[in-house]
């Protein structure tokens, strides 16, 4: 492996920590005498595609989960775009159903270079219309691949580059890109997400992990988590259960086998504050029929925050 895409675990925490083994000398909440219990700090917003991927399932969703109480959502970068050229602008329904925006999942190709400009003006254009309305961080996503006989080895070089490049470019608009790994594209597996975030600049590329996603791609999501701790801006928060059950897999908050609990006691601890959101998310898939409806399985999920100590509006 390249020296220059390469380095060690350790030269990792020397360069996005407080330098080298100083994290472990900061004090936390319990060491300040504080009981593990203490008051949920997280606002939970949640993400929109429960109710499907397309434009048209923004604004039910979100009539929604204003009644359920959830503080903020996020979108698609083309589906902001969308409202701004057919429908007067993603602002007029957010002022609408009073809720406010976090977020934007946008994707763009890192395997083929002549796609470059195309993909980095798109990627611009999404961040300018999130920024408008008043949104704070890309969920930066690579786009989809057939990942039979896909080895990143083969793209790492400009995988890198290119992710560089797009993340650079929301840092410059004052936002801020948070990298997700997701099943189906070229950074699913626990070896791709190391490599990724132990290469690219972390000074622009942040982590924006989906622990359900993660769950699903074979990886750890407690001790990716707890690795790239410092670098989390966003976190889409899932279940993962298995199977063919209406949400590719996925499953209402509690009902899977991620261990939400210690995740989100490790957020609290160790990320005072974030740029994003903890946003919970369930997957739309109208092919098999769910057991819950889709409001009672954000409901749900609610609850079972709500019995954690969150707080809903």
């Amino acid at each position: 492996m390249s020296k220059e895409f390469e380095f060690s675990r350790r030269d990792f925490v020397k360069k996005t920590s407080l330098g080298g083994l100083s994290l472990l000398a900061l004090p936390t909440l319990t060491s300040m005498g504080l009981s593990e219990d203490f008051k949920k700090k997280f606002d939970i917003g949640a993400t929109f595609i429960l109710w499907g991927y397309g434009t048209e399932n923004l604004e039910p969703a979100l009539a929604d989960l204003s009644k359920l109480g959830y503080h903020s959502f996020e979108t698609f970068g083309n589906v902001i775009q969308d409202y701004d050229e057919k429908r007067g602008g993603l602002e007029a329904l957010i002022d609408k159903v009073g809720m406010p925006i976090t977020s934007a999942f946008c994707m763009t190709d890192v395997l083929d270079p002549s796609k470059k400009k195309e993909e980095l003006e798109k990627l611009i254009k999404w961040s300018k219309l999130l920024k408008r309305a008043g949104g704070k961080v890309v969920e930066y996503c690579p786009s989809s691949i057939n990942r039979k006989d896909y080895d990143y080895k083969v793209h790492k070089k400009y995988m890198v580059e290119s992710m560089n490049d797009y993340a650079k470019a929301v840092t410059d608009l004052g936002l801020v890109c948070a990298l997700h790994p997701h099943t189906g594209t070229p950074i699913e597996t626990e070896e791709e997400v190391y490599f990724i975030m132990e290469n690219v600049n972390t000074e622009y590329m942040k982590f924006g992990p989906d622990v359900g996603q993660l769950q699903k791609g074979g990886a750890d999501p407690v001790k990716i988590c707890n690795d790239f701790m410092s670098l989390i801006e966003h976190v889409h928060l899932k279940d993962y259960e298995g199977g063919d059950n209406g949400y590719l897999g996925y499953a209402p908050l509690g009902e899977g086998e991620v261990n939400i609990k210690k995740i989100l006691k490790q957020l609290e601890k160790e990320r005072p504050s974030m740029a994003g959101a903890i946003m919970f998310e369930l997957d739309y898939d109208r092919r098999v029929k769910p057991i819950h409806t889709t409001f009672e399985a954000a409901e749900i999920s609610r609850d079972y925050l709500k019995k954690l100590g969150y707080k809903f509006s």
